[in-house]
Parts: structure tokens; C-alpha cells; sequence
């Protein structure tokens, strides 16, 4: 079967808007309930069994923002994750969730406000040029002997 124009282009550029769907909202892991990281063809394969499983009881309790999945989602979902290229495109259009840590800008302010720490190691010295050009002899004038002569011109 030919692919249409529309899945000629997403198959070029995942990453592109067709006819207004979004690509980073619909991945293969999303689609499967699948977490990028996990391992293992045996875990994989258990979650993408679970995910079947519930579509296929009742698939309007679990939709994907607010899109009711059918077995052929989740069948052509685990068929991308099964190849390399299709997996690698779909790790890299999910956003993963930002990983809790301090808020950057507290600690902005809190830098803002902290004084410069005291330097560790040796004191470094500065150079005064002007005291330094007061100190070095003028140049004298010197003489080149002529490594080589013009014929002729003895």
C-alpha cells in the first residue's frame, strides 16, 4: 500500500505539524503507557500486553489526551518501538518531566546575594607596565653584518 502525502512527509520529518497534530503529543510511548527507559524485551512486552489488554475491555477509560486508542494504535505503536529507527524518533519526540531540584530562580537570588569567595591558592601579582617600562633600558641601535652581498657589489 502507498503511503499518502501526509505520511511521506511525517515518515521525512517526524518532528513537523501536519494538518495540525501535534508529533510530541502522540508517541509510540505514550500510546503504550511505556516509560523510555525501561529495559528489558520480557518488561516491554508485559506492559505492552497490559496496555492491549485494557484497550481492548474498555478503551474510552484510557484515552491519550483525549483520543480513544484502538488495538491498531497500540499494534503500530509496539511495531515502531520494535524498530531502531522508529524507537530512536519516538525517545526523542517524548518530553520527559522536568526532574524536581531546587528553583532556578532562587537560586539566582541566593547567588546574587552571596559574596565572592575568598581566592584558595597564592596571591597573584599584577603587572604596573608603566613601572615596567621604567625599568628596561631604551633599545640600542645595532648593527646587521650581511649575511649575503648583490654580485657585483663589492
Amino acid at each position: 500500500m502507498e503511503p499518502t502525502a501526509s505520511e511521506g512527509a511525517a515518515r521525512e520529518n517526524p518532528w513537523a505539524w501536519q494538518a495540525g497534530r501535534n508529533p510530541y503529543r502522540s508517541t509510540a510511548f505514550q500510546l503504550l503507557d511505556l516509560d523510555p527507559d525501561l529495559v528489558g524485551r520480557a518488561a516491554i512486552k508485559a506492559r505492552v500486553r497490559k496496555r492491549r489488554q485494557r484497550i481492548t475491555r474498555s478503551a474510552d477509560r484510557f484515552p491519550v489526551h483525549g483520543r480513544v486508542l484502538g488495538p491498531a494504535d497500540v499494534n503500530a505503536a509496539e511495531e515502531a518501538l520494535a524498530d531502531p529507527v522508529g524507537r530512536l524518533s519516538a525517545e526523542l519526540l517524548t518530553h520527559r518531566p522536568e526532574r524536581p531540584g531546587p528553583d532556578p530562580a532562587e537560586l539566582a537570588e541566593e547567588f546574587a546575594e552571596t559574596d565572592a569567595p575568598e581566592p584558595t591558592g597564592p596571591a597573584r601579582i599584577g603587572i604596573d607596565r608603566r613601572v615596567l617600562a621604567a625599568l628596561v633600558p631604551p633599545p640600542a641601535p645595532r648593527e646587521f653584518v650581511p649575511l649575503w652581498t648583490e654580485e657585483g657589489a663589492h
